[in-house]
């Protein structure tokens, strides 16, 4: 296993002030309440009504600024994980940038992934921070999928929330960063897919083939996390908790008796936060496992799969 050189120090997350609870999900698409919350395992969902992407980014950015307020003046990197920016460019960390007064050193760009997003994005920060002997980078996961969800769609309404997560990884950060690996599928594209709108006319939403999100979950993300436990010298039954993407429930538990893992605690699942927030799951997952068990010395197996057809998986350990 690699020596990490860098870690995550502080996460923090942002909702939109809207909420949408699992009752008024089944009122409005004359669904089964115990579907909803046991099934796909949703009890509130946030909208982001009026706030746009980087609205929610901004305020997750400035929350880690109240406890890092130096960070404006020493801070190397800037990254946005997103598919929903506000314009088609400029990209959302420079709009992020210019909100939180960052000083103009700062490397900003923005990855347009999914759900497979974070751990993308912790690969690109190490790598761009090892490079340039960096001290100090920001991963922002930012998602409004409420402006391209079609409303009358009740499989992926009742799934998506809005939210963004800012991760800051540093030299000094407790949660240390272990060997990736990745995949893609690209074949799979259009199982969950925004077609373009032609000729003038009605935008086009958000298209899910639930189906076969689902099976290429179940029959892809098992073995990528076997794999990640073995290039990181780590037996599948040491690891102590499973951080996978909160995609559903339903998915979450197929793949935790796919593992055969020992213990079902080990498999988080906080869907019941916020539902499937896309690339800010992980983050939200992560910062709630390790609010609730802070003891040192802990190999958490973090996963994201998704669009594209995507997938993404390490180790940290605390």
């Amino acid at each position: 296993m690699k020596e990490s050189l860098y870690g995550i120090e502080q996460i923090e997350v942002n909702l939109p002030k809207e909420m949408v609870t699992s009752s008024m999900l089944a009122e409005e698409f004359n669904f089964d309440l115990g579907f909803i919350e046991d099934k796909i395992g949703v009890k509130k969902l946030y909208i982001s009504n009026g706030e746009t992407t980087s609205d929610l980014a901004v305020q997750a950015m400035d929350k880690l600024l109240l406890a890092r307020p130096n960070l404006r003046e020493e801070l190397d990197l800037l990254i946005v994980c997103t598919q929903t920016p506000d314009f088609q460019l400029p990209h959302v960390s420079a709009l992020v940038h210019a909100r939180t007064n960052l000083h103009n050193g700062v490397a900003a760009f923005d990855i347009s992934l999914g759900c497979s997003g974070f751990v993308y994005g912790l690969s690109i920060i190490e790598a761009l921070m090892v490079q340039n002997n960096w001290e100090n980078a920001v991963l922002i996961t930012a998602e409004t999928y409420s402006s391209i969800i079609d409303p009358q769609d009740r499989s992926t309404k009742c799934l998506f929330s809005d939210a963004a997560a800012a991760t800051l990884i540093t030299r000094t950060g407790s949660i240390k960063i272990g060997n990736f690996c990745f995949g893609t599928k690209g074949e799979g594209y259009g199982s969950l897919i925004v077609r373009p709108t032609l000729n003038g006319g009605e935008k086009q939403p958000l298209f899910m083939d639930g189906r076969a999100i689902y099976e290429f979950a179940v029959s892809t993300i098992p073995g990528n996390i076997v794999r990640t436990c073995e290039i990181n010298d780590l037996d599948l039954h040491s690891v102590d908790y499973f951080v996978l993407h909160q995609a559903s429930k339903f998915v979450l538990d197929a793949i935790g008796r796919k593992l055969k893992i020992d213990n079902p605690s080990k498999l988080i699942n906080f869907m019941a936060i916020a539902g499937n927030t896309v690339s800010s799951s992980i983050p939200i997952a992560l910062k709630e496992t390790l609010s609730i068990h802070p003891e040192s010395n802990l190999k958490i197996i973090i996963s994201g799969f998704g669009v594209g057809l995507s997938w993404a998986s390490t180790l940290l350990s605390t």
